[in-house]
């Protein structure tokens, strides 16, 4: 039997297939799948796509790094058609009594596949027990206990505790100790992102050129900027994260200052999702990326020309819509403290999530609390969130999971200081894009973006690396 399973990992077309799924250039593949089924509406297909292939990864290669691509693109499997959120799709696609036993088979063996992987790690004695390990295990079991003793406790706070936990810990076990983090690695992971950002770049491009209606007198209309998976704020926090990847990218890769003018463009679909956190979060990573770039990377004058010349652009933007920006300006601080009419406004929610803090100061008041001025999404599993990410846990895990939290940041920022090199900068930067956009909004709660949190803190954790002296 021993022999029978060797002659046939040995065979030619699982070879292939095993150089195909480690290939930098397999997540341009996804990408490509991703928008066909998106804009056909095969969500399905996408579905069993993106299972079959990160099943395939963690099951045939040593390497699983090609896993973390599958988990960038499983955040935006939802098209607009069948997207169950009442502003967008409001489809009963996902409720069909078809459509879930696939989904909940496909799901299941994919879970388990994850299992597999993460005990046959053990069973190889490949898996470190780090601090970090043990920080992140705290912080999980502070989700099983969100909402404690709490006035309204139900068995949903239990399972959305149960989905966090397994978010923040299954993914980073199983890749904490099966990537392998050399150059090429690294790389991979920057392509990941440079594949995610083109069906991102994609979707923002085909709103503006077929969604009438979305640019009125100057005005953007962002209502319209919605997804299927996700609306403008959403959009803004992926495209931040992917800067620095393909920043990385210009600095690694011969006439990378090509991709130093493509993040322009980046940059500049980050600004047409009309995300304000998104915007601002940019323009601030993107500066240190540049920075990081001139300072250690080639082509300085390509660079400095591409980058000077973007500057120069939005400075003369600036100077021509000066009123319209001064306005936006005004607005975006007004909306952020004072609320109102528009009843986005952040203060509020956060003074209940504070008030929620102090009727239950040790775990919280669970997940599954109402915030004002929150419509809802369509997502009736989808709890209500304060829009940051200190205060919910406060509201949510009370006193117990602020620590735990502040215990898994300062680990986490230990293992970067203690090697930190150019390829581990830039994941520290994109793990810190999705960090500081979450101050305002709440997308490391939203499963999707938890599970590419983990995925880089697991890179962050991981020392394949040699230490630099």
């Amino acid at each position: 039997m021993k022999e029978k399973l060797q002659k046939f990992g040995n065979c030619g077309f699982l070879k292939l297939l095993k150089q195909g799924l480690s290939s930098k250039y397999f997540p341009f593949v996804t990408a490509a799948v991703t928008l066909l089924c998106y804009y056909l509406g095969l969500d399905l297909v996408l579905i069993y796509y993106i299972s079959i292939t990160g099943m395939l990864i963690l099951l045939l290669l040593e390497d699983a790094t090609p896993f973390i691509s599958i988990m960038l693109f499983l955040g935006i499997m939802i098209s607009y058609k069948n997207s169950p959120s009442d502003v967008m799709g409001d489809s009963d696609y996902y409720f069909r009594t078809a459509n879930l036993v696939q989904i909940f088979i496909i799901l299941s063996l994919y879970i388990l596949t994850v299992v597999y992987r993460i005990f046959a790690t053990i069973s190889k004695r490949k898996f470190k027990f780090t601090p970090a390990f043990f920080g992140l295990c705290g912080l999980s079991a502070v989700f099983l206990l969100n909402g404690l003793f709490s006035e309204n406790y139900t068995a949903k706070n239990l399972l959305y505790g149960l989905i966090m936990a397994a978010s923040f810990l299954g993914v980073f076990c199983v890749l904490k100790d099966n990537i392998k983090l050399d150059t090429e690695g690294y790389e991979k992971i920057a392509f990941a992102f440079l594949a995610f950002s083109a069906v991102l770049i994609t979707e923002v491009a085909v709103k503006y050129i077929f969604i009438d209606g979305i640019l009125s007198d100057g005005q953007i209309d962002r209502s319209k900027l919605t997804f299927g998976w996700g609306i403008w704020n959403t959009m803004g926090m992926w495209l931040v994260m992917c800067i620095p990847s393909v920043i990385y990218l210009a600095y690694k890769k011969k006439y990378g200052f090509l991709y130093t003018a493509y993040s322009v463009i980046l940059c500049l679909a980050v600004f047409l999702s009309n995300s304000r956190q998104a915007m601002i979060v940019a323009a601030l990573i993107y500066c240190v990326c540049i920075i990081i770039l001139l300072i250690k990377g080639r082509y300085k004058i390509a660079n400095i020309c591409i980058a000077a010349s973007a500057l120069i652009t939005v400075i003369v933007f600036a100077v021509i819509y000066r009123d319209a920006l001064a306005l936006y300006i005004k607005e975006f601080i007004e909306d952020l403290l004072k609320g109102g009419a528009k009843g986005n406004t952040r203060m509020v929610i956060w003074s209940q999530a504070v008030d929620n803090y102090r009727s239950s100061p040790l775990f919280g008041v669970g997940f599954y609390v109402k915030f004002s001025y929150i419509p809802n999404s369509g997502l009736g599993f989808m709890p209500y969130m304060c829009h940051n990410t200190v205060l919910q846990l406060l509201s949510s895990c009370g006193t117990i999971g602020i620590i735990a939290y502040a215990v898994h940041r300062i680990q986490t920022i230990k293992c970067f200081i203690k090697n930190v090199t150019i390829e581990r900068t830039f994941i520290f930067i994109t793990i810190s894009g999705l960090l500081l956009t979450s101050l305002v909004d709440n997308h490391i709660f939203n499963i999707f973006p938890t599970l590419v949190y983990s995925s880089l803190t697991a890179v962050i954790v991981n020392d394949t690396l040699p230490k630099k002296n």
